[in-house]
């Protein structure tokens, strides 16, 4: 499911990018005359149609039960120039640092996936689906770690460790039902 909704948001957004690209086009040519704005949006729209491509390699490589290929591919996402200032730019890392930080977790990787998670929350500039999805991919990492504390014995840092699960699942929803109440907001 997350496949195709990682597809679907590449393509809507290199759609309202050139819907806004051509919307802005006579604005553009009077204030800047450089095109530098035009140059910026192809090199945005390159950089997602590559995202798009190392995300089929991923899909490839995971459906031949390759998991470190995969996830070379996702990090080859990352690697992009994927300048947060714009929000297509920053979901497109967001939701390749979760899809990477889940197979690490498939990877029994718990602590780097749970560290890449943390920095790129850090670095998040603003709530998004996608920011929220990282939180409760946390909580994912955090609710595994819990799960290994428990059945090793350590019940006190099993206990701990779940609430910080919860914590973040809790954050997860909370800026879900944000972003839902801004969108009822706008229907009316």
């Amino acid at each position: 499911m997350m496949q195709h909704v990682r597809m679907l948001l590449l393509a809507a957004l290199a759609a309202c990018l050139l819907a806004a690209c051509a919307k802005a086009a006579p604005q553009r040519e009077r204030c800047c005359p450089c095109k530098s704005a035009q140059q910026l949006d192809q090199r945005l729209m390159a950089t997602l149609a590559t995202a798009r491509a190392h995300h089929h390699h991923a899909d490839i490589h995971l459906r031949q039960k390759e998991v470190d290929r995969a996830m070379a591919a996702v990090k080859k996402i990352l690697a992009l120039d994927l300048d947060a200032r714009y929000p297509e730019a920053e979901e497109v890392r967001l939701d390749a640092a979760a899809r990477l930080a889940k197979l690490m977790l498939g990877k029994e990787q718990a602590a780097d996936a749970l560290a890449l998670v943390d920095a790129q929350i850090k670095v998040a500039r603003r709530e998004s689906f996608y920011l929220s999805n990282l939180h409760s991919v946390r909580g994912e990492i955090l609710e595994h770690q819990a799960k290994a504390l428990d059945a090793g014995g350590d019940k006190d840092g099993a206990r701990k460790v779940s609430r910080q699960a919860l914590a973040a699942f809790e954050r997860s929803i909370a800026i879900n039902k944000k972003l839902q109440q801004r969108l009822l907001k706008k229907e009316k």
